[in-house]
């Protein structure tokens, strides 16, 4: 039986309602097994009482489900509730959600799904009218763009290629419809992340990403103002019009007679 945390390791005050997780440092998920601590919920294994954050669990708690350490644990909630500024939470859980059901229904069995990454939202920030982040998924890492009540895009349908100039460059952007989530826009960034050894390695990838995205003198600027600006995605340059492909052969017979022309 592991033991107890203590009043004097950690001293809770009783309340009638119980702590909201912005109160107590937000849940935090197993990067192996996916086991969620919420401080509002505590944990029985270990026997915390509710309304402990994370931060404040003794060094020697490790996974109830898993046994992994402290370490390995992610945020799960993302903060969208800052004043003035439109609530997307709701939104972001929902496609992760949606992801989730995709990967336990249609992803198993793929060769390039990689079992070591699990679907979680990264750093998803007010921008504009919309929401900007990383989307992480065992077979893909997206930037992700989520519609605000004021976001107009009727004109876009689905597959339709949208480009939109952010401060490191212009970015394309795929509009589409996710199920039992509405429409979504996605650039991607990596796929497929077979190459990555472990959840923790996409997680700051996505944080890098972020980061690149927006410098601090952005964060400072009004919000309500859209920094989002469409741009036409570029045209493809135009294929060379041969009339008679050239064969492997003729290709390498025309080296070999330059070579001897210019012995």
């Amino acid at each position: 039986m592991p033991p107890p945390l203590s009043a004097q390791a950690r001293a809770v005050e009783p309340s009638v309602t119980a702590p909201s997780p912005s109160d107590t440092g937000g849940r935090m998920e197993c990067g192996v097994c996916w086991y969620v601590y919420d401080p509002v919920v505590g944990d029985d294994v270990w026997q915390i009482e509710t309304g402990v954050a994370f931060h404040d669990l003794p060094e020697h708690w490790r996974c109830p489900e898993c046994d992994q350490e402290k370490s390995k644990f992610l945020p799960l909630d993302e903060s969208c509730n800052d004043e003035g500024m439109e609530d997307h939470s709701d939104d972001i859980e929902r496609i992760v959600d949606a992801y989730r059901r995709v990967d336990r229904d249609r992803m198993q069995t793929l060769p390039f799904r990689n079992s070591a990454l699990k679907v979680e939202a990264v750093g998803f920030r007010d921008w504009g009218n919309e929401q900007l982040g990383v989307i992480i998924s065992p077979w893909f890492i997206n930037l992700v763009l989520v519609p605000g009540k004021n976001t107009d895009w009727s004109a876009h349908r689905h597959g339709d290629k949208v480009a939109y100039s952010l401060p490191s460059g212009v970015y394309e952007f795929i509009h589409g419809n996710l199920e039992d989530c509405g429409v979504i826009q996605s650039c991607s960034l990596m796929s497929p992340v077979s190459d990555l050894e472990d959840h923790e390695t996409a997680h700051l990838i996505g944080e890098e990403v972020m980061r690149l995205m927006v410098s601090e003198a952005e964060i400072e600027e009004d919000l309500s103002t859209p920094l989002l600006s469409a741009v036409p995605a570029p045209e493809p340059e135009p294929t060379p019009n041969i009339k008679e492909p050239i064969s492997r052969r003729e290709l390498l017979r025309g080296r070999r007679e330059k070579s001897l022309q210019e012995e």
